[in-house]
């Protein structure tokens, strides 16, 4: 397609490592607030921390990276000298976009979600959260030597590597390769085995780059291979850079996900599923102060034929969660593709499923099979609790799955009026730990019931939260501060 050129054609006159370098400062300068060089001064006149009015955003640079990677000059090319050069580049890339792909009547819900997953990740940066998040688990009982396995070092090692990396990246755009050596005087040990998984060298980034593009309506949200490997070694290998220090942070926290799947799948299943059940188990345990009852996975059932009930039941005196706790890392397809296709309903069918196991399970304890908890007549609102945020907020997407949740329904013999009665939700952990803090406070029920009947049916729990809780919402805390004191501590110890 013709619109694509103009972009390419500007960025051949460049050379990579600057552009790429310009792409740092800026991307440092919005996520983490890093001060602008004078040479690009000009792209923030504003003095507030009010990234919204620069007219540019991270995904923008994330894309722009990503064709730099590909047509920039690698050895020769022009220096990158003031802001304008950038900030002609992303109106070429706006244009790109906006060519490449008009929305119309037919596609725009499906197009909202694709932002949405561009997009929300960014703005809601990496919060510690995640980090304590990402320690926990990693920490359970097993799941620390498939750790041990991928890595050469414990989960704790892997942490404070990947948080030493990236506080380095945060303040440096390029080490030398012993760089690993030089830190381990601070960290007690050598976590190269780490920054090698994190990088790669520029040829074969160029050729998954250009493997992975599509010159089409999806150009703007195909998968970056810098998510994949942060660092590039650059100069025959004298220098690690790291265009995009964000990526680095999201890939030592969600993104360490994909090694421990490449390394052993039915890792996942034996030991990460659980850490993670066990985890929001942990959530549920903070979060009460006195007005849940809490009831973990028990068997019941025939002896010869035993079942698991849900994974958690939060009960107060207003309503009943029935949560279940899901890995479902959402594949690229269904970040990517406009229209629901093969590849896109196949990543649902796996989300449907889970929630079809939930509905055949609440039937059994509405019928007084579970042997701790009773039905009481009070609502009872099942939660599927995912890693990912599947940003399942637009008519188009919420149309496909609960096409297919109806028809795991008719699959396991239950009655798809169930969906009325008891409607599903589906939240990622973040919201999640949020959510039950406020749910705390006010009651399950109130917060659940304009989330399964009425207009905010398909909304996602931030936005209801910030809607209909603000005061609440402001009184939420870290459930686990003992993660983050302990681990500056050994830090300072080191």
């Amino acid at each position: 397609m013709e619109c694509f050129k103009p972009l390419r054609n500007s960025l051949r006159k460049y050379n990579l490592t600057s552009m790429l370098q310009a792409i740092w400062y800026l991307s440092n300068h919005i996520e983490f607030g890093n001060r602008l060089p004078p040479y690009l001064d000009a792209a923030n006149p504003y003095p507030q921390k009010d990234w919204t009015r620069l007219g540019f955003f991270q995904w923008e640079l994330d894309t722009l990276a990503r064709e730099a990677i590909l047509h920039c000059d690698a050895v020769r090319g022009d220096q990158v000298t003031a802001w304008k050069e950038v900030a002609a580049l992303l109106n070429k890339l706006k244009w790109t976009e906006e060519q490449a792909h008009e929305a119309t009547t037919e596609n725009i819900f499906a197009e909202m979600s694709r932002i949405a997953h561009r997009q929300f990740h960014w703005q809601n940066g990496v919060g510690h959260t995640s980090f304590t998040r990402l320690r926990r688990m990693y920490r359970y009982p097993g799941m620390d030597g498939v750790v041990q396995d991928v890595y050469g070092l414990t989960t704790e090692q892997v942490a404070l590597g990947g948080f030493a990396a990236l506080a380095t990246y945060m303040q440096h755009f390029a080490i030398t390769p012993d760089w690993p050596e030089n830190a381990s005087n601070l960290l007690q040990f050598n976590c190269r085995s780490l920054i090698e998984n994190l990088t790669t060298d520029l040829v074969p980034l160029r050729q998954a780059t250009l493997n992975a593009r599509s010159l089409d309506e999806n150009w703007s949200y195909t998968f970056s291979p810098l998510w994949l490997h942060p660092l590039i070694r650059i100069e025959d290998g004298s220098r690690i850079i790291c265009p995009i220090p964000g990526l680095l942070a999201r890939r030592i926290t969600d993104g360490l996900y994909f090694d421990i799947a490449g390394h052993d799948v039915d890792a996942l299943s034996a030991y990460l599923g659980p850490a993670f059940q066990t985890y929001m188990g942990d959530v549920f345990g903070r979060a009460n102060k006195g007005k849940f009852r809490v009831y973990p996975e028990e068997r019941y059932g025939k002896k010869g034929a035993p079942k698991d009930t849900v994974d958690w039941i939060i009960e107060d005196d207003t309503a009943s969660l029935f949560v279940e706790v899901k890995l479902l890392k959402m594949g690229n397809a269904a970040k990517v593709y406009l229209a629901p296709q093969d590849a896109v309903t196949n990543q649902f069918k796996k989300l449907a499923k889970a929630i079809g196991q939930v509905y055949a399970t609440l039937r059994d304890a509405t019928e007084g099979q579970y042997p701790s908890w009773k039905p009481n007549g009070k609502p009872v609102h099942p939660v599927i609790v995912t890693m990912d945020n599947w940003n399942l907020f637009t008519h188009t997407v919420q149309g496909l799955l609960d096409d297919l949740v109806g028809k795991e329904l008719d699959r396991r013999g239950i009655e798809r009026t169930i969906l009325q009665t008891n409607r599903y939700v589906v939240c990622c952990a973040n919201d999640f730990e949020m959510a039950i803090q406020v749910m705390h406070e006010v009651g399950i029920n109130a917060v659940m019931k304009d989330m399964t009947t009425g207009d905010k049916v398909g909304w996602l729990f931030g936005g209801h939260l910030r809607s209909a809780f603000p005061n609440s919402l402001e009184k939420v805390v870290p459930l686990f501060p003992e993660e983050r004191s302990t681990f500056l501590a050994n830090i300072k110890q080191r």
